[in-house]
């Protein structure tokens, strides 16, 4: 009896070791497979958005890597937003798809089941969406008119899917590809010209962009090629100061770097050279690029509201980690804050300006103002204020200052008052005052920050990593006194309370 309690024993001994050889066996081999592997017990223990470093008012998903946005649609006041993404890994590998969300107000989103798949898609790519108007498909069976996307597959080419109801399920089009796949060639942007009433392609075509048409969605001809672009195109026609009677194409690069001038259906004629978004490295060259802008932000992708292109005109993009992400979080990476494009004439030069979108206001609170309050070498008027998630907008008379600073959780910006240059995290942008006054906005989170100069003309959007505990704020003057003309400081709510409640998450 002893005997048989004995073997037993020592064979249930056994069977659990070699179920843990097995189970270390098969973590290695995923390892091996993906070294940023999350692990699903962390995602289960983690289902909220609570994080230290975890955006609040930055979209992710609730796991995984998040890439370009892609695929932007606004349909029956809803917005759709697509996304690179790998769910459980913090590098885009075996798992690459579109990840979907949706948002009454482009600021809270409910995130939705991925819409592609990464064996039958072959891993795809970017892309776009519309939606399909005028039933050029032929596709359209009920209330709903149909919705499409544009995507790359590595393997087959240029490919589309459709929906019927809303975006809740999609299915591939039978004829894909739609265009043959080869080297350098992605990112298709889909859109309608008005003029002729029919389709536009504009695609990444190694070394530059290329423009395709269409009367069916399917058949597209080539038109037209212009070099010296790089993945992820966008194109708008959008008015000069609000000005209906007055517009102008603008092509904007996979880095937001962007050119205006006018496209006649056929091809694009520049009228300004390549304009950046602010952010300039010292010197030298980055990937065989002079003066290589925007060091995080990428894939710069645009709502274009109708299909006549009116506007307004939002965009995000990617706030992406260079090189292998070095940390051990459930998600990786973030988008920028939505922004609102606009045109505007600034000194005399046509300028694409980039600003939040008005609905931050609705998640603003514990606000504190200043008004033509003079603030002296020695003084910080933000000294009293802690947190980690906040917006700043200020208007600064520079007086006989040499340079002000604006200090986020450590992170320094500072503008030299004789270069008339912000220099933000290693990188320098040159901003001219308008009346000896300087305009800056903050969008400050747990892990990014993000400055509009002015009117918008000039930006910064750059991941950090804050001490925990610095919670500090400072505003200081060097070699003179400076006049705050009006200054604003908000704490900004976490976009993801209500989700967390539906959830049973309840915050501290």
């Amino acid at each position: 009896m002893e005997k048989s309690i004995s073997i037993k024993i020592s064979l249930m001994a056994s069977l659990m070791m070699i179920n843990c050889w097995v189970a270390i066996a098969q973590k290695n081999q995923l390892e091996a497979i993906d070294s940023f592997r999350i692990d699903y017990k962390d995602v289960y223990n983690n289902t909220h958005y609570n994080q230290p470093l975890r955006p609040q008012v930055h979209y992710t998903p609730l796991s995984g890597q998040i890439g370009d946005p892609t695929g932007l649609i606004r349909y029956k006041g809803k917005y759709h937003l697509f996304y690179m993404f790998d769910e459980w890994s913090r590098k885009r590998r075996d798992n690459k798809n579109w990840g979907h969300a949706i948002s009454d107000d482009c600021i809270h989103w409910q995130q939705e089941p991925p819409v592609t798949n990464s064996i039958i898609d072959n891993r795809p790519g970017s892309g776009s969406g519309i939606i399909d108007w005028n039933n050029t498909l032929k596709l359209r069976t009920g209330v709903e008119q149909t919705m499409v996307l544009f995507y790359t597959d590595y393997v087959r080419g240029i490919s589309l899917a459709f929906s019927r109801d809303a975006g809740k399920t999609w299915t591939r089009h039978q004829r894909n590809p739609v265009l043959p796949m080869h080297k350098g060639f992605r990112d298709p942007n889909v859109f309608w010209y008005k003029p002729d009433q029919s389709w536009r392609m504009i695609i990444y075509d190694e070394p530059g962009f290329t423009f395709y048409k269409s009367d069916n969605l399917l058949d597209w001809q080539l038109l037209s090629k212009i070099d010296g672009f790089y993945e992820c195109p966008d194109i708008l026609q959008m008015p000069v100061n609000g000005k209906a009677d007055e517009k102008k194409w603008v092509v904007i690069d996979g880095n937001g770097a962007y050119v205006i001038g006018e496209f006649n259906g056929v091809a694009f004629k520049a009228e300004s050279e390549k304009q950046y978004l602010g952010e300039q490295v010292f010197s030298g060259k980055v990937a065989g690029v002079d003066n290589f802008y925007t060091p995080d932000l990428y894939a710069t992708q645009s709502w274009k509201e109708t299909y006549e292109g009116d506007g307004p005109f939002y965009q995000l993009a990617s706030l992406v980690i260079k090189g292998s992400p070095r940390h051990n979080r459930i998600w990786s990476q973030q988008l920028t804050f939505p922004v609102e494009l606009t045109l505007k004439r600034i000194n005399g030069k046509i300028q694409l300006c980039r600003n939040p979108i008005d609905g931050i206001k609705s998640l603003r609170y514990d606000a504190q103002f200043w008004k033509n309050s003079v603030v002296k070498p020695t003084e910080n008027p933000l000294a009293q204020i802690h947190g980690d998630v906040f917006e700043i907008l200020s208007t600064i008379d520079l007086g006989q200052s040499n340079q002000i600073t604006f200090n986020c959780r450590g992170e320094k910006a500072v503008y030299k008052i004789a270069e008339q240059q912000l220099y933000f995290m290693g990188y320098k942008s040159k901003i001219v005052p308008v009346n000896n006054k300087l305009r800056l906005r903050f969008i400050m989170d747990r892990n990014s920050i993000e400055i509009y100069a002015n009117e918008g003309e000039q930006t910064f959007s750059r991941l950090f990593y804050p001490e925990p505990k610095n919670m500090n704020l400072g505003f200081e003057t060097e070699g003179g006194n400076v006049v705050i003309e009006s200054m604003e400081v908000y704490r900004l709510e976490s976009i993801w309370l209500k989700f967390e409640n539906n959830l049973g998450y309840k915050r501290d």
